[in-house]
């Protein structure tokens, strides 16, 4: 059996910033830091850009970012895949999520759900454990991130080009969705990503 960890929103800000940047990874993840550590795939949510100097954009709602330092908390609770997608990972423009691109996987670590254009954030980032591949595709709600043709960013939730990397990828081994939506402080789903999610897995 494959053990695969997959952990919601990080974001290194605030009094918790200090403890990325040292790695004091056990003071960051507590009794999860066993789990993370053995498990044979461990995937969590970058939900903000790691710059070294500022560059926000003009946006609706709070501009999130942290110190490139905070990696090494990452690194030592021994997160495998970081993801992107998510509405805050363009935060500080196209150099800020180059330099995250960049710094994570300085570290050694993967990405995934982002790119320099749409092509290579629609393109799932492909692992393997114990014999098996496994794809990860992730996707984000529109909002201020979103990559297109000329433009970095995140993988827009697109159920088109979902059920294109479906159908070329699932039979090849597992197959993992990662989406990032809904409503703030909002605890429960609307219909619609009900509908879409519930399509999904029939896909």
């Amino acid at each position: 059996m494959i053990n695969i960890i997959i952990g919601g929103d990080v974001c290194p800000i605030g009094k918790i910033e200090k403890e990325f940047v040292e790695g004091n990874a056990h003071e960051i993840f507590n009794d999860l830091s066993e789990d993370i550590e053995s498990a044979d795939l461990s995937i969590v949510n970058l939900e903000c850009p790691l710059v070294s100097r500022e560059s926000p954009i003009v946006k609706a709602g709070p501009v999130l970012g942290a110190n490139v330092q905070c990696i090494k908390g990452f690194s030592a609770a021994k997160w495998n895949v970081l993801n992107l997608a998510n509405n805050h990972s363009f935060d500080h423009g196209a150099r800020g999520l180059q330099e995250t691109i960049q710094t994570i996987s300085a570290a050694g670590l993967s990405v995934v759900g982002v790119g320099s254009n749409i092509m290579e954030a629609k393109t799932p980032l492909l692992k393997e454990a114990k014999g098996r591949k496994i794809f990860i595709y992730s996707m984000a709600e529109h909002e201020f991130s979103i990559a297109d043709e000329n433009t970095p960013g995140s993988n827009p939730l697109d159920l088109i080009n979902f059920v294109n990397a479906i159908h070329l990828h699932k039979q090849e081994g597992i197959f993992i969705v990662l989406i990032h939506g809904g409503n703030e402080y909002y605890p429960y789903p609307s219909p619609e990503m009900v509908r879409r999610c519930r399509f999904m897995v029939d896909m």
